[in-house]
């Protein structure tokens, strides 16, 4: 249901250590790469779903927002998908696949694949209308 996490083992180990640049670095960076311009960050935090559609319009329109003002970097955090949702309450979600037909079936999936198909299809698409994104 998403609201309870379960951890099913702990891997132990050291960390990585952090990145770290000197000053020099970081500001031949500036001057080299970004042209001495500022860095632009976008964050949005979700849900990318409204309480009653999984069709993520709000990332879809948050998307056409990234592709107009071509951000440096992208930060998106959860929920991805609002747990009010009736189809994520019933545990009746959903996606369109096709067959070997070519037909369109729907398939019943955990609302993870769900959000991993639509994702996955809206930033593709993205990538396809505009090159600078790769």
């Amino acid at each position: 249901t998403g609201r309870k996490l379960v951890a099913h083992r702990i891997c132990e180990g050291a960390a990585h250590t952090a990145n770290t640049s000197s000053i020099g670095e970081l500001r031949a960076f500036h001057h080299d790469k970004q042209e001495g311009k500022p860095l632009k960050v976008f964050t949005a935090s979700g849900p990318f779903t409204t309480s009653d559609s999984m069709s993520y319009q709000p990332f879809v329109d948050f998307l056409h927002v990234v592709m107009e003002q071509s951000p440096d970097v992208v930060i998106l955090t959860g929920p991805f998908v609002d747990m009010r949702q009736e189809a994520i309450q019933s545990g009746k979600t959903t996606i369109e696949l096709e067959d070997d037909a070519g037909n369109l079936v729907e398939q019943s999936v955990p609302y993870e694949a769900v959000f991993a198909n639509k994702i996955s299809s809206v930033i593709e698409e993205a990538f396809l209308v505009d090159e600078k994104l790769a």
